[in-house]
């Protein structure tokens, strides 16, 4: 009888500090403010050594969110599955406009254009992707 309490005993300590996982859903998010901060930091540098270290930040942050989405698209689980289908058309037009108009702006010195960019069209596809999301 001991031996029985102390082994439910010692099981239960074993889950009750395992590190709690998260979400695929805040790994998105997580992942995609990333990659917004590191494009707004290239807006905001003059150095074309530090742009073009935060544009690889950008693809990388925005590669790990492509993954965390291709993922939650083969998750069996319909809610991640709803979140992707509700996130992929604003984020793939986000990635379009950076990629096309945001950072070649910023290459050419037109940090004002990019600015106005980034504070306008980009910056209503992120409350859709955040909210798509649930992005707290």
């Amino acid at each position: 009888m001991q031996k029985s309490i102390a082994v439910s005993f010692a099981a239960l300590l074993l889950t009750a500090v395992q590190p709690a996982f998260a979400a695929p859903a805040d790994d998105a998010c997580g992942a995609l403010m990333e990659a917004r901060g590191h494009l707004v930091a290239m807006i905001g540098s003059t150095d074309k050594a530090t742009q073009d270290d935060l544009k690889g930040k950008v693809h990388a942050a925005s590669a790990k969110l492509d993954g965390t989405l291709a993922a939650m698209m083969k998750s069996y689980n319909a809610n991640d599955e709803a979140k992707v289908v509700a996130f992929k058309p604003a984020w793939e037009a986000f990635k379009t406009t950076r990629e096309g108009e945001i950072i070649p702006n910023v290459y050419a010195g037109k940090i004002a254009e990019a600015k106005a960019i980034a504070g306008g069209i980009q910056a209503e596809r992120m409350k859709q992707m955040k909210g798509a999301m649930g992005c707290k």
